[in-house]
């Protein structure tokens, strides 16, 4: 079986070989096929009508970056898909961003995204809303102060198979401290679960994660597992995505007031 990338290209991101901004793409480097998985993928996303993006700078849509950490760039590939550019600019004005200054605004740690990654260990597509995507974080605390929007996000879960892994970390390694789709979709696990969310401090993060060279990344499937792991995943990016019609910060607010009622 020929996977879609091989070990060498596993080996090359460890080795601090792969993709640099700038650089020359070789027809058989990771990040050239990167970009044509891109390309499939995009292609998949249009036409199930789902509301994702790219980065707006195409030279910025195969990254080194994640929105799993905090730092300077490490050792993955990225693909990132996100809020449209002018949606992604509306909301940041309301956090307060100087959505003019290029080099401050417009990127997907600040707001939740799905990511494909390859790293040299590992290949995984993850649903991430990171610290610095507060409002987000915020508007989800909020939703899920109503019990029938608790339960709607639980069954979504319990809709997924059981291999997704969910938790608070940070980094681009899968971390011991984490919950399975099926642990979660059971009783009140999840809602004990976000209880101790901290926004604005935690990663929160839920996605699938393959060994190098799994059969679901053979050159001849791998679009197909990806598009499907992807709409698994948008279903709860929908979900938690702030929007005018989705907008919950008031119940976040008021839960911050009660809280500090009980504090004082």
């Amino acid at each position: 079986m020929m996977t879609y990338f091989s070990k060498t290209d596993h080996i090359a991101l460890s080795a601090s070989q792969g993709y640099e901004r700038g650089s020359h793409i070789g027809p058989e480097s990771a990040a050239h096929k990167m970009l044509t998985l891109h390309r499939s993928l995009n292609d998949r996303i249009r036409a199930n009508d789902w509301d994702l993006h790219p980065h707006a700078n195409k030279n910025s849509i195969v990254t080194q970056g994640s929105a799993t950490f905090h730092g300077a760039q490490t050792d993955v590939m990225t693909l990132s898909y996100f809020r449209s550019n002018s949606h992604t600019q509306l909301v940041e004005s309301m956090m307060g961003i100087d959505t003019a200054n290029c080099d401050t605004s417009g990127e997907p740690y600040r707001h939740p995204v799905i990511e494909v990654r390859l790293a040299p260990d590992y290949f995984a597509v993850e649903l991430v809303l990171s610290p610095f995507a507060w409002w987000d974080q915020q508007n989800l605390i909020g939703k899920l102060e109503l019990e029938s929007h608790s339960h709607t996000m639980r069954r979504l879960i319990g809709n997924m198979s059981n291999d997704y892994r969910f938790g608070f970390w940070e980094g681009t390694h899968l971390s011991d401290m984490h919950l399975t789709s099926w642990e979660l979709s059971h009783g009140r696990v999840m809602q004990e679960w976000m209880n101790t969310f901290a926004d604005g401090q935690d990663w929160l993060r839920f996605g699938v994660w393959y060994e190098p060279e799994s059969q679901e990344l053979s050159a001849g499937s791998i679009v197909q597992e990806i598009t499907y792991r992807i709409g698994d995943l948008y279903n709860l990016y929908d979900f938690m995505l702030w929007t005018s019609n989705n907008n919950f910060m008031s119940f976040y607010e008021k839960r911050q007031k009660n809280q500090r009622r009980v504090l004082a």
